[in-house]
């Protein structure tokens, strides 16, 4: 099992490009990956599905982790219904012998009301290191975080224990407050939750926990952190 760091991959120019579109039209959510000439890409699997489409609100409030599938045009759908606002999508992709850069696509639905000002520095200082949602309680331990870093990233789950959940036993999603870097990491070993990450930049960033357990499913829980400057 590969428990790489995905995000803004370097593109290599000797490749050809991948072009990722994404619309929104009575619950369908439409994710279109073609090359240059319009025609449709191979995507090869990586943790046992061909598409991880997360979807975050604006605010970084919503948080959706989803896997659409092929339909016969060879683009890739799922049902998802969406509250009025503004959407950020990331697929997380790999598509075969071409380069790809995960980037924000943006979704609105309805009106797409404007997105208030988060005040980071507050969310910060009143940041709760456990979490309980669902009965399930999860406590976030971290070093300082440093721009460019790789910090190891440990998630107490209380002596519950988490089931495989697209082959790894965890997944963090990682954005930062401009909702624009991508980062997905997975455990470092196969029995322990436990992740490294680096953020590329100082700033404040969200992250999304996500653990599969045998009588809820699949929960996430959020966490919000600060990146210092490197020295």
């Amino acid at each position: 099992m590969k428990h790489d760091q995905h995000h803004h991959h370097e593109m290599d120019e000797k490749l050809p490009k991948v072009q990722v579109n994404t619309a929104y039209n009575s619950g369908i959510v439409t994710i279109e990956v073609r090359d240059t000439h319009n025609n449709a890409v191979t995507l090869t699997e990586t943790h046992e599905k061909r598409m991880h489409l997360v979807i975050v609100s604006a605010d970084l409030e919503t948080f959706l982790h989803v896997h659409p599938v092929e339909n016969d045009s060879g683009d890739y759908e799922v049902e998802l219904e969406l509250p009025s606002g503004r959407y950020l999508a990331f697929a997380d992709i790999n598509p075969a012998g071409m380069t790809y850069v995960i980037e924000p696509i943006m979704i609105t639905v309805g009106e797409g009301a404007e997105t208030p000002e988060t005040n980071w520095d507050s969310l910060v200082k009143n940041e709760s290191s456990t979490k309980e949602f669902a009965g399930k309680t999860v406590t976030f331990q971290h070093p300082e975080l440093i721009a460019g870093k790789s910090a190891t990233l440990s998630f107490d789950l209380h002596d519950d224990t988490p089931l495989p959940y697209l082959g790894a036993l965890g997944h963090v999603v990682v954005l930062d407050e401009q909702g624009t870097r991508f980062i997905h990491v997975h455990p470092i070993s196969n029995d322990q939750t436990v992740f490294e990450a680096q953020f590329p930049s100082p700033g404040f960033y969200k992250l999304w926990a996500e653990f599969k357990f045998a009588d809820t499913g699949v929960l996430n829980f959020p966490f919000v952190v600060k990146v210092a400057e490197s020295n």
